[in-house]
């Protein structure tokens, strides 16, 4: 250990808490718009922005070409210089982009057979400008490891993206609401990050900085627009086969799902990037252990509760009309859970410059969704969900078995940390379910939130209370924080 890597290791135990508890306070604001808007729109509504933003997603994967990942990991020296080239690429692809999708526009509408298409991906391509403003300051910060900077535009984001949703759909502009809202919460967080970070450009790049930034952060475009069509692609087949009102039931099923689980991938993958790229070879083990463990231990309880209550959220939070996604919704939390599963794995292959071994899994994951799909949409969309989890739960499993071997992690180890999360997650889950039945959707809420939470502390507390007193040495002032030092 170098003199150093306490300080990597405090920044990052903390950052990954602190970021993911603010976080969380930004979706919380998500979801009550979301609330908000379920009862002032309808499905078809949801399902034409889903529809919309199914595009977007998967460019919005090459928006930088990489380059915001590999000035991540550029030496410290040398990150300023190279934050110019990346500034100045950012901004041609994101003007290339926006007229990409104008353009892509009249195509989708005739495709899916909905004219709004035309009109409303025009106006979202401009999110990729709006973002392309904002996106080298983002890099800088999580390089910085400095999530304190980024929550804070995010939530800004969050929350005048709901503001001005909200004040549209009640003023009757209906599908359009939700996208000029996400376009001025864009334009918030990239205001916001000007804000909160000092770098300025210069607007001047050398050719060389650009080549070497290019070449690195080409592999990983290329590993995230394969992930991001796999994650889209159920959306393609749900508005073709099944139509925009399906596919509005659909991603609401999906909500929950990511701004509870899914983010937690998001929050963490982010944060142990820089974090595993700073630590030598040989503490790579132990810090990919630990990770899997707090991983397990936040992600197991989050999808078994919200698999188990999704009626209750449901037509509490959202109304009557929205029933049809519960299905969907408990399934995907499988999918969600598969996902943060692969965080440790996914963040092991990146930090040391495999992207190969991703792509490598992300091609057959894409084959066998594509097939499944296609032979199933006609189900309906639970059987959809179900594909996405099935897919995501053999890929979570092969990649984190090839890291640990990578690594020489032996598979008990693992076995060692899940055993005790399973455990408590799954009766935390059953009783769950006995307060569904038992309760009306609102008491149901309330007394399964409070319960659920007591429950699974206190079983883990009761099987595995070493991990937890680990945990509360590592977040308290004063206390150890390497990273990778079970």
């Amino acid at each position: 250990m170098t003199a150093e890597e306490p300080s990597i290791g405090a920044r990052t135990v903390r950052g990954m808490f602190w970021a993911y508890s603010s976080f969380v306070a930004g979706r919380s604001l998500t979801l009550i718009s979301t609330a908000i808007l379920a009862r002032l729109l309808e499905p078809r509504d949801f399902g034409l922005v889903a529809l919309a933003l199914v595009f977007t997603a998967v460019l919005e994967t090459v928006a930088d070409l990489g380059l915001s990942q590999a000035l991540v990991v550029t030496r410290a020296e040398e990150v300023l210089e190279r934050a110019d080239a990346v500034f100045i690429v950012s901004i041609a692809l994101g003007a290339v982009l926006t007229a990409i999708v104008a353009g892509l526009g009249p195509v989708m509408a005739l495709f899916f057979d909905e004219p709004a298409l035309s009109w409303l991906m025009g106006l979202l391509g401009v999110n990729f400008l709006l973002r392309a403003l904002g996106s080298t300051h983002y890099a800088l910060a999580e390089k910085r490891i400095d999530f304190r900077s980024r929550t804070q535009a995010e939530v800004a984001d969050v929350f005048v993206r709901g503001v001005a949703s909200i004040a549209l759909a009640a003023a009757g502009l209906g599908a359009a609401s939700i996208v000029i809202g996400y376009l001025a919460g864009t334009a918030a967080l990239s205001a916001m990050m000007w804000a909160v970070v000092a770098w300025r450009p210069r607007l001047r790049a050398r050719r060389d900085d650009l080549r070497g930034l290019v070449r690195f952060g080409a592999a990983y475009s290329g590993v995230d627009a394969l992930a991001a069509i796999s994650n889209n692609v159920d959306y393609v087949f749900v508005g073709r086969v099944l139509g925009a009102a399906s596919l509005g039931l659909y991603s609401l099923g999906f909500r929950l799902p990511e701004l509870l689980i899914m983010n937690l991938s998001l929050v963490a993958a982010r944060v142990l990037f820089p974090a595993f790229a700073a630590i030598a070879r040989e503490g790579l083990a132990d810090a990919f252990v630990i990770t899997f463990r707090y991983t397990m231990m936040i992600a197991l309880p989050l999808a078994a509760g919200l698999a188990a209550m999704s009626h209750p959220i449901v037509l509490a939070l959202f109304g009557e009309k929205w029933e049809g996604a519960v299905g969907a919704m408990r399934v995907l939390s499988l999918y969600a859970l598969f996902l943060t599963v692969n965080i440790p794995a996914g963040t092991v292959y990146k930090a040391t410059g495999r992207p190969q071994v991703l792509l490598a899994l992300a091609i057959p994951r894409f084959v066998v969704l594509v097939v499944a799909i296609a032979l199933l949409v006609d189900h309906g969309i639970v059987a959809v969900a179900g594909c996405q989890a099935g897919a995501a739960g053999l890929v979570a499993l092969l990649s984190t078995v090839l890291a640990a071997r990578m690594l020489t992690v032996r598979p008990i180890a693992l076995l060692r940390e899940l055993w005790a999360p399973l455990l408590a997650a799954s009766l935390t889950g059953a009783a769950l379910l006995g307060v569904q039945q038992a309760l009306p959707s609102w008491p149901a809420l309330i007394v399964g939130l409070a319960t659920g939470a007591a429950l699974y502390v206190g079983i883990l507390w009761t099987v595995r209370r070493e991990a937890l007193e680990h945990l509360w040495r590592r977040l308290r002032p004063g206390g150890p924080h390497h990273l990778a030092n079970s």
